[in-house]
């Protein structure tokens, strides 16, 4: 977001519209009812996944589509990274599009070609709790705050491709924050302390 100023500005009417419906309070619900936020998580997910690959045992022999025959305890490794920069399955995949993860255009995503958490029985089992920890982080953040690049932080992050957990090559993301101008959580936070 700190790349995309009017991503982050949609993202922050979104967090004052929620805050304002639940007076200024943080509950369940942020989960479900902030789509566009949400899907500025499933964009960032797609862009920069936590585990660039997935490494699966085969359990039964199988034969794939194209005829290779894996072998029971042969290991797979799923290029999860790829697949969410495969332009066939994410159209221009370097762009920053959290739009890909709104309600009328999920269903264009085909089955299997985005999975930060994994799929299938071997899903993440904290996923959920993972994508409550990180709204509400964002809510929090979002309504007192905007962010930018700190100057000298490059715009094109470079990878670290030796690491098993997707991360920097060579230095952190240096950011810099600075208070949103009209703030409507001040006005909340008054009325509040009068009550």
């Amino acid at each position: 977001m700190a790349k995309h100023p009017e991503v982050q500005q949609k993202a922050a009417e979104e967090v004052d519209e929620f805050l304002r419906r639940h007076g200024n309070k943080l509950n369940y619900e942020c989960v479900h009812e902030l789509p566009y936020l949400e899907a500025c998580v499933d964009e960032t997910l797609r862009k920069c996944p936590i585990l660039g690959i997935l490494t699966r045992e085969v359990m039964d022999d199988y034969v794939l589509p194209t005829g290779l025959k894996l072998d029971v305890g042969v290991r797979v490794h799923v290029p999860i990274y790829h697949m969410h920069h495969n332009p066939n399955y994410f159209p221009e995949p370097e762009k920053y599009k959290p739009e890909r993860f709104l309600a009328e255009n999920k269903n264009d995503i085909k089955p299997y070609t985005y999975f930060p958490f994994g799929s299938g029985p071997r899903l993440c089992i904290g996923m959920r709790f993972a994508k409550m920890q990180v709204m509400s982080g964002l809510i929090t953040f979002l309504k007192k705050y905007k962010v930018e690049l700190a100057p000298g932080m490059p715009e094109t992050l470079v990878l670290d491709s030796r690491t098993f957990l997707t991360q920097p090559k060579d230095h952190g993301i240096l950011l810099k924050l600075t208070e949103r101008e009209g703030w409507e959580g001040r006005k909340f936070a008054r009325e509040q302390n009068k009550a």
